[in-house]
């Protein structure tokens, strides 16, 4: 397989740095929905059509609140619910919240008793999309919140005050002791699964639906910048990435493989760390996507356990976000930066 070809790239309309993206999937193309540096407003781009849009949230800490000024939502994750968009994350200082893109209006407000959040994802439970949110705080929990489920306000018109009930509760997965550095999702001896990497070292496998504990890794031996699972010759392995390097893991043993390196001067950890990563099968080989904080993007082959062609180069900064998917039935990446960039890769190249 060569290197990953360059199909299309733009730049974020507030032309400040993308701190995080998702992808979703409206009418069959793909929708991207980021968060920028300002961490107040939800930004979409149509790649089809190289369309941006800039969406205006209402304030999560309450109706009676004053607006935030910023660092409010430096985290995202987006999901289709009964046929709207809706939008859920945080910033390292500001809680979970939900909101509906399209009208702006909060559907989750924040809980004071939580932390921030470091890290957001979604995934499917029995059929139904749910957010997946890691806090950046010290005893940090991964929760699981129903977009399903959401709060009221009630107007008390004689006092002026809008009272909002509470009704929305997650669910707690797991505890790690530190903040979280990568989430993921997927199946499991036919069950859905979380996978969580904090800033502990602990990477631990749970199951999505009873929370019961599937495997605890042993301390990984590198940074926690993202975590993922994937099918490797038949076998559903854990994978984790970190510094320079990536591991598979085995949820049968809870041990790890031999961390597999990037190759030559490429391996500095602190000028080239990877903070981010995504993993999947094309045409039935197990592939990882990782970003790094020099703005190079890697593609990994999974049962090989090297890399696939050279490291690509078309972020000027850090790499904050990386994920695989389609786009005119093609395999693509989406990769993001902090130089404002999303850029798209062709994975098909043979």
């Amino acid at each position: 397989m060569q290197s990953p070809a360059l199909l299309a790239s733009s730049r974020i309309i507030s032309g400040k740095a993308v701190e995080d993206f998702d992808v979703v999937l409206v009418d069959g193309r793909p929708l991207v929905v980021c968060a920028d540096s300002a961490g107040r407003d939800a930004f979409t781009w149509d790649p089809v059509d190289d369309r941006w849009t800039a969406h205006s949230l209402d304030n999560p800490f309450g109706p009676n609140e004053g607006a935030p000024e910023r660092d409010c939502l430096l985290s995202i994750g987006a999901l289709v619910h009964d046929g709207r968009i809706v939008v859920g994350g945080g910033g390292y200082e500001q809680p979970f919240a939900q909101w509906d893109l399209h009208t702006g209006a909060v559907l989750t407000y924040i809980r004071e008793a939580h932390g921030g959040v470091a890290r957001t994802s979604t995934m499917e439970v029995h059929g139904r999309s749910v957010f997946i949110a890691g806090d950046s705080s010290a005893g940090a929990p991964v929760r699981l919140w129903d977009p399903a489920r959401r709060d009221s306000v009630t107007e008390w018109k004689d006092e002026n005050w809008l009272a909002v009930t509470y009704r929305a509760d997650p669910v707690d997965v797991c505890w790690h002791r530190d903040s979280i550095g990568g989430l993921a999702s997927g199946q499991l001896g036919g069950r859905p699964v979380v996978v969580s990497a904090g800033a502990d070292a602990r990477v631990m496998v749970r199951n999505a639906d009873d929370m019961t504990p599937v495997v605890e890794f042993g301390s990984a031996p590198l940074p926690a910048g993202g975590v993922g699972l994937v099918a490797v010759g038949g076998r559903t392995l854990v994978v984790a990435a970190g510094g320079t390097s990536m591991l598979l893991g085995d949820p049968g043993t809870g041990a790890w493989s031999e961390p597999v390196g990037l190759p030559g001067d490429a391996a500095d950890p602190e000028a080239d760390g990877i903070c981010c990563m995504d993993a999947g099968v094309l045409n039935g080989r197990p592939l990882a996507v990782t970003g790094a904080r020099n703005g190079l993007v890697c593609l990994w082959d999974l049962h090989g356990r090297g890399l696939l062609g050279d490291p690509v180069s078309g972020h000027t900064d850090e790499v904050v976000a990386v994920r695989i998917a389609e786009l005119h039935r093609r395999a693509v990446m989406f990769t993001a930066g902090r130089d404002g960039r999303i850029c798209v890769w062709g994975l098909d190249q043979g």
